[in-house]
């Protein structure tokens, strides 16, 4: 058997060893996709948009502004 492809839950868009994404070295070293299913994007947007959650947006953002690409 032999991978088609790489399935990840959350793609966090974080920046590789080089100028390429994470998921872009792994692309290109391994010859195959990575597709996930959210992105810290879309965990950005829904945590702006809800009461509730709003609180935790300034750690994800100084996440991302850390190691985001």
């Amino acid at each position: 058997a032999r991978a088609a492809g790489v399935l990840i839950a959350l793609n966090r868009q974080e920046r590789g060893k080089g100028e390429l994404s994470a998921i872009q070295e792994v692309e290109r070293d391994f010859g195959m996709p990575v597709v996930s299913i959210v992105s810290l994007e879309q965990v950005l947007e829904y945590l702006a948009e809800d009461a509730e959650l709003k609180k935790h947006l300034p750690a994800v953002e100084a996440y991302r502004a850390q190691y985001g690409i």
